[in-house]
């Protein structure tokens, strides 16, 4: 039986990576379904007769905290027809428990935040409005905004939320531990099988116990089928009907899983398992216990505020795109990340309110403070050319990278992502086959088969419940 390894020991500043990230790593995730009013409040505010109240609820935390709340007092002071009240709600998965409970009778915000795999269950609830109804109505203009995040938060060519805080997976590695191994600190792998070479080179080196750490989940996994130009569930990816069965039990999916295996059986890779602190893949860098791990670019200012401090002098931070299964699969990577869906349930003004809000997180000059003070993307194309974007860039060329990752490759079906009702089912699934692959030593391609029947069942019933 293989075993599974932690970094579980790792104290100190170590620990207060995993506390700081955790909150950041918790999102990292067809017909429209049910029936919507396709209306856009406009001129409510102006008949309410005061400031409009707006209730935000969102699900950011440590540094990431302090800078959306520090927004949303600038969006405050900017005007005085509307004043936004954030309410930190804990995890993206507290946030959305929340929220549908609330549904069921209780206090609703008017405008809430939503990691990226929940999107059709937001849709599926009939609470929210629409973005796009909106869009179209203000004529509000989307083409200086990333093409793929405009993707990622379409159904059926009809954007629902608003995007704000968007990231994707990138190669974190420990430039020292390439030195030591005599491999070049400025060539980091490019695919699958580089990563495997490079692990042997820095085992054999005793620069580190392993070459990666890997975690159990299945946002890596999906990248990978995006980054290879293959969609996850039919009919494209649930963007042009309702997904109805999953797509990866194929030969990228079996090539990924054979990858997993023989990694974590040769010893090149350590299994941190699932990973709930989401940062023990990380920690693993830190305690020499791995020199290379995949994670979102999110969690950046906190990776390097901890394991560049100075208390881990056998640390050096590299970052890099996303290795793929073959060289030809640069870029491509899907969005992660949250959004901002209005909640219908609201009064007119208050949705406008909403809306203005939104419209205003989008606006470059915030999307650009947003990126310094978080580490997420701007998602426009002119907020990465204002100054003091350039200038940190400049200075911190690491924090350019997921921004260049999203503007390469193809955005297709597969690299939009997936629109799919069950998702946390799906990943379990996904998970489960991954812990009898590496812990109790089934065949990659029979782990897979069993993921893809169980998911199967699940987005059926799921389809079947809300029909």
């Amino acid at each position: 039986m293989k075993t599974q390894r932690t970094a579980a020991s790792m104290t100190g500043a170590l620990a207060a990576l995993s506390i700081a990230v955790a909150g950041i790593l918790s999102a990292c995730g067809g017909d429209s379904g049910g029936s919507f009013s396709a209306t856009c409040p406009r001129g409510e505010i102006d008949k309410a007769g005061g400031k409009v109240q707006v209730l935000f609820w969102h699900a950011m935390t440590a540094a990431n905290r302090d800078t959306i709340e520090r927004m949303v007092g600038e969006f405050n002071a900017s005007q005085d027809k509307v004043e936004v009240q954030a309410v930190f709600q804990g995890s993206y998965g507290d946030n959305v428990t929340k929220y549908f409970t609330a549904l069921r009778g209780g206090a609703l915000p008017d405008i809430i935040q939503v990691e990226d795999t929940s999107s059709q269950r937001m849709v599926d609830s009939q609470s929210v409005a629409r973005a796009q109804d909106c869009i179209d109505a203000t004529g509000y203009d989307l083409s200086d905004h990333l093409e793929r995040v405009i993707a990622y938060y379409s159904i059926e060519g009809k954007m629902w939320p608003y995007p704000f805080n968007v990231s994707n997976p990138v190669l974190y590695y420990n430039k020292l531990a390439f030195e030591k191994a005599g491999l070049d600190p400025n060539q980091p792998p490019r695919t699958l099988d580089e990563v495997r070479t490079y692990s042997q080179k820095i085992v054999d080196a005793g620069a580190a116990n392993h070459g990666m750490s890997i975690e159990l989940g299945g946002w890596f996994f999906e990248q990978w089928m995006a980054k290879a130009g293959q969609t996850f569930v039919d009919n494209d990816n649930g963007r042009s009907a309702r997904a109805t069965s999953v797509q990866f039990d194929n030969d990228t999916g079996r090539r990924i899983f054979a990858w997993l295996d023989g990694m974590v059986d040769d010893g090149l890779a350590v299994n941190v398992g699932r990973n709930p602190s989401g940062a023990d893949h990380l920690l693993a860098i830190g305690s020499s216990d791995a020199a290379m791990t995949i994670g979102t670019s999110a969690a950046m200012r906190t990776v390097y505020g901890v394991l560049e401090s100075g208390q881990f002098p056998h640390v050096k931070v590299g970052v890099a795109p996303m290795p793929g299964l073959d060289a030809a699969d640069a870029g491509g990577v899907e969005v992660g990340g949250g959004a901002l869906f209005i909640v219908n349930r609201a009064s007119a003004a208050k949705q406008e309110g909403a809306r203005i809000f939104a419209e205003w997180l989008n606006a470059p000059e915030q999307q650009a403070a947003w990126h310094i003070g978080s580490g997420y993307i701007p998602v426009r194309e002119s907020a990465s050319q204002l100054p003091d974007v350039q200038e940190l860039w400049a200075e911190f060329p690491q924090f350019k990278v997921a921004y260049d990752q999203l503007l390469s490759g193809e955005t297709n079906a597969a690299s939009a992502g997936t629109v799919l009702g069950p998702y946390a089912a799906v990943r379990e699934a996904m998970v489960e086959a991954m812990e009898q692959m590496l812990l109790q030593g089934k065949a990659p391609d029979a782990a897979l088969a069993d993921a893809a029947k169980a998911a199967n069942s699940a987005i059926k019933e799921y389809n079947d419940r809300i029909r």
